[in-house]
């Protein structure tokens, strides 16, 4: 799935499912309850190395936005300001949405742990390296999330990440 807790409770979840084509298809209304969209990936396994790559580009948005939000207030930028012009432009995301202003008001009751954003992470440059290619920003990424577990700081929500850019913050 990707999707959160929200969505699970609200039966909104998107789900990205792998296996045989015809069980997918014989599941098709228990998956409609459970989710707003159904998508079928391929054979078993597709659906896992699709979710790698979502929770990867997921984690490298979540810690540019705490950069762009970390140096904006080292400028002294009104950052509620600074999210709404970044919802306007190039840098809207869905994480700007979910996390902006909980990295603005260090409210980080976790909904998707810093630490399993450095474990997907991982699984996301394990399997890179698995086809000969180097990630630059997945790895900045992960180093980051990987710093927040050594801190003891896992338990936080990904938007955590801020606590590393904001000045006067955790170092």
């Amino acid at each position: 799935m990707a999707s959160s807790i929200t969505q699970a409770r609200e039966g909104t979840l998107y789900l990205i499912c792998g296996g045989k084509e015809s069980v997918f298809e014989q599941a098709g209304s228990i998956l409609q309850a459970l989710s707003s969209k159904s998508l079928y990936a391929g054979p078993a396994g597709e659906a896992t190395k699709v979710k790698a790559l979502v929770n990867m580009i997921m984690n490298c948005n979540t810690a540019a936005l705490a950069e762009g939000l970390g140096l904006g207030d080292a400028l002294g930028l009104d950052l509620t300001m600074l999210r709404e012009v970044f919802g306007q432009t190039g840098a809207a995301s869905r994480v700007l949405e979910t996390d902006g202003e909980d990295m603005q008001i260090r409210d980080h009751e976790c909904y998707f742990s810093a630490a399993h954003a450095a474990k997907d992470s991982g699984i996301a440059l394990n399997m890179a390296q698995s086809a000969g290619l180097k990630l630059p920003l997945a790895q900045a990424t992960f180093d980051q999330y990987q710093r927040l577990v050594e801190a003891g700081k896992g338990e936080l929500d990904k938007s955590g990440v801020a606590e590393l850019i904001f000045k006067g913050r955790m170092k």
